[in-house]
């Protein structure tokens, strides 16, 4: 089983591709999957190096969205990214993730990050993900609406 995997909703929304040029991305099976992908040169952290922001990013966007192929709409509860080997820029690398248990709404995922054509983890990411009621969003959009904008006169 093949499965290309839809974008997040913020980039299906704006830009139409994703930020973080994970495109690329299919479902081995149920609970395998993979992205090819580059770390643009424009987010260097060091000379020739990704930043630790974009290797973040791109394991919340990549774990999270995996979810979808299985038609779960999932919000990131905990992420931990252990930073093993510098990640180069303009590379061509391999973003594996795995669902490693479930548990009622919570999704337990892992994922790793190397070269493509080296067997070495560069970056590891271990998170949980919990399925998002239908008022997910509703709920904080009320929460945020008690805040004030600062730049406002009201």
């Amino acid at each position: 089983m093949v499965d290309h995997i839809a974008l997040c909703r913020g980039c299906r929304v704006g830009a139409r591709a994703c930020r973080f040029g994970a495109d690329d991305f299919v479902a081995i099976d149920l609970n395998e999957g993979r992205v090819c992908l580059t770390c643009p040169f424009d987010v260097q952290g060091g000379p020739d190096v990704a930043h630790g922001g974009w290797i973040s990013g791109v394991f919340d966007d990549a774990l999270g969205r995996f979810l979808t192929h299985r038609g779960l709409l999932t919000v990131t509860a905990t992420l931990t990214i252990d930073f093993l080997m510098p990640v180069p820029v303009e590379r061509p690398l391999i973003l594996t993730v795995r669902i490693e248990k479930e548990d009622g709404r919570r999704r337990f995922m892992s994922g790793s990050l190397r070269l493509e054509g080296d067997d070495r983890d560069r970056a590891t990411a271990h998170g949980v993900w919990v399925e998002r009621r239908p008022d997910h969003f509703d709920r904080h959009q009320a929460q945020m609406s008690g805040f004030r904008d600062p730049g406002s006169d009201a």
